[in-house]
């Protein structure tokens, strides 16, 4: 049998000019998955559980008189452990109670009051949606949820954030009493990449795909010229 010349046609080595033109190529299109990658690790968010005993409200308006009762529950936070300058973050916090919150032991006329959990927080140089604070209505409700959006301003080496849950009675939309069930801490790291914040970075991530597209358009040309003079025709 006749050995094949043409078995090995289409193997060509890499010159030194494509590795040279490779190696930009590399880079170019390495550098924004680094740092959107280091950019999606700061959106992961952890989750910190804090407990709250039952307690007992007593409420005075007029001649009414009535016990609010509080019950146990958890607080669950969800937030990211880090953010940077720039990028909007989400958080949420769940509440769940024993059993629902409720008026006994009361006295006098029967009051027309109505119950409502509320959740606020604020972030230290970080604009908060929404700004004022989140009413859930409280009857015959053992969970509720409170969600808002953050985005740091200013690069400070920590961003402290305050939660705060209440128990507000209203009647006609008028505060009658509001009382802190619970007011927790959670301090977030601040971070930078190489020290500038990330619309910065992402600019730069943008135009570097761009460039390592580019050059890899080019590299693809000048292979395919390469191999394709290197093929020989054979009858």
């Amino acid at each position: 049998m006749k050995p094949n010349p043409q078995k090995n046609k289409n193997s060509h080595p890499l010159s030194i000019g494509e590795m040279l033109l490779l190696l930009p190529v590399i880079l170019f299109l390495l550098f924004p998955l680094i740092f959107f990658g280091w950019l999606g690790s700061t959106y992961l968010p952890i989750s910190q559980t804090s407990e709250f005993h039952e307690r007992e409200l007593v409420i005075r308006q007029g001649s009414s008189q009535c016990t609010l009762d509080i019950p146990a529950g958890t607080l669950m936070i969800k937030l990211p452990q880090r953010a940077a300058v720039g990028s909007v973050y989400h958080a949420r916090a769940e509440v769940n109670l024993e059993r629902p919150m409720r008026f006994t032991n009361c006295t006098g006329s029967i009051p027309n009051w109505n119950i409502s959990l509320e959740g606020q927080t604020s972030l230290v140089s970080s604009a908060v949606k929404p700004y004022t604070s989140i009413r859930e209505p409280g009857f015959d409700r053992t969970h509720f949820s409170f969600q808002w959006t953050f985005t740091p301003e200013e690069t400070v080496p920590q961003y402290q954030s305050h939660f705060w849950l209440r128990a507000i009675v209203t009647e006609k939309d008028q505060t009658v009493e509001n009382w802190n069930i619970l007011v927790r801490d959670f301090p977030m790291e601040n971070i930078a990449f190489f020290g500038q914040t990330t619309v910065i970075w992402i600019v730069a991530s943008g135009f570097s795909l761009v460039l390592g597209i580019l050059f890899l358009i080019i590299f693809i040309q000048k292979r395919h010229r390469r191999t394709g003079n290197g093929t020989e025709k054979t009858e």
